[in-house]
């Protein structure tokens, strides 16, 4: 045996005996008790079961550092969890590459709820939520008496973004739900809804950016009246904090799933969507977090509790009073909209 050869097969059997090095995907996601829900029921058991390592990263604004890896023409993750709106703007802007539906079951959402670019795969509540030792058994009880500071003093804390808050300062307003989007798709609707949150800003203690924050200041009683997203609230809740939420006047939305333009593992990255959101494993992340699924078989064959039902947004007896957030909308007015409420901001 010639001394090339023998080294040619010292090589292979050197290489056959060193590890395969799985496959590495990336996914961003908002972080706190929500991305630990949506990494124990469904990303971590789904890259098992495919034999991926997946590298997590958290941001608060996922549309901001979205935008930024892609215009910047570095692009580090491969999943991204956005709202939905935030999806539709981002497909609009060419920021995502299209969902592959042979990868992806195509039938696994609502005709209504599917999109090309981000998967829904929960729905979600922004609501009002209180300290019960502040207010007892007395909360406001409508958007029009959270924003009453004379009749229900306290500390208050909303979200520093324009989404969900435009649709609750019209509420606030005495626009019905059906009316929010009527009403805010005329020359004076936003106009109207940054007037009113203009209105309250003076007495608002704390405007949060992430939705741990939230949790936070509910769980420390640092604000007394929260809006927050009903899962924050239910945790927060169910570990003993003195506080309560309500979805009357919910604005309902959902969480979805993308892949960013030029994404380095972009067919790793849907084969991870198509498994981490199987029917038993968005049903599963209730366990964690009060955000049901979008798919309709994660409500079927008993995959998810009925008690659990009723602090779910989507449950029938909690969504009759709420605004469903119209990702349509946001497309065509979503950056005049966070212009206005920054501009507002910023008086």
């Amino acid at each position: 045996m010639s001394r090339l050869l023998r080294i040619s097969l010292a090589a292979i059997a050197v290489s056959a005996a060193l590890p395969v090095h799985a496959q590495t995907v990336t996914i961003t996601t908002a972080g706190g008790d929500y991305g630990n829900a949506i990494k124990e029921a469904m990303w971590a058991p789904a890259a098992k079961e495919l034999g991926y390592d997946v590298r997590e990263e958290t941001q608060s604004d996922g549309l901001a550092a979205l935008k930024m890896q892609v215009t910047s023409g570095a692009v580090t993750t491969d999943i991204i969890h956005l709202g939905s709106p935030e999806g539709a703007q981002a497909a609009a802007q060419s920021l995502l590459e299209p969902l592959d539906y042979k990868i992806i079951d195509p039938n696994s959402v609502p005709a209504g709820a599917k999109s090309d670019y981000c998967y829904p795969f929960d729905s979600y509540g922004t609501v009002m939520s209180w300290n019960t030792k502040t207010y007892g058994d007395n909360p406001p009880k409508t958007w029009a008496e959270f924003w009453d500071v004379a009749k229900f003093p306290g500390r208050r804390a909303l979200r520093a973004n324009a989404q969900d808050l435009i649709e609750i300062a019209l509420l606030s307003d005495g626009v019905a739900p059906a009316d929010v989007y009527p009403v805010l798709s005329t020359p004076e609707g936003l106009e109207r809804a940054i007037k009113r949150l203009d209105a309250i800003k003076p007495n608002v203690s704390v405007w949060w950016t992430s939705g741990a924050q939230s949790a936070q200041l509910l769980k420390d009683g640092e604000a007394d009246l929260v809006v927050t997203w009903n899962g924050r609230a239910q945790t927060v809740k169910t570990d003993g904090g003195a506080i309560d939420y309500t979805f009357k006047g919910s604005v309902i939305g959902t969480d979805c799933l993308a892949v960013p333009k030029g994404a380095p593992n972009k067919e790793a990255a849907m084969k991870l969507i198509a498994a981490m959101t199987q029917p038993a494993r968005v049903a599963k992340l209730t366990d964690f977090i009060a955000y049901g699924p979008v798919n309709p078989a994660g409500y079927e064959g008993g995959l998810i509790p009925k008690d659990r039902l009723k602090t779910l947004a989507t449950a029938p007896e909690n969504a009759g009073t709420s605004v469903f957030s119209n990702a349509d909308w946001w497309v065509k007015n979503g950056e005049a909209a966070q212009k206005a409420f920054d501009e507002m901001m910023a008086r």
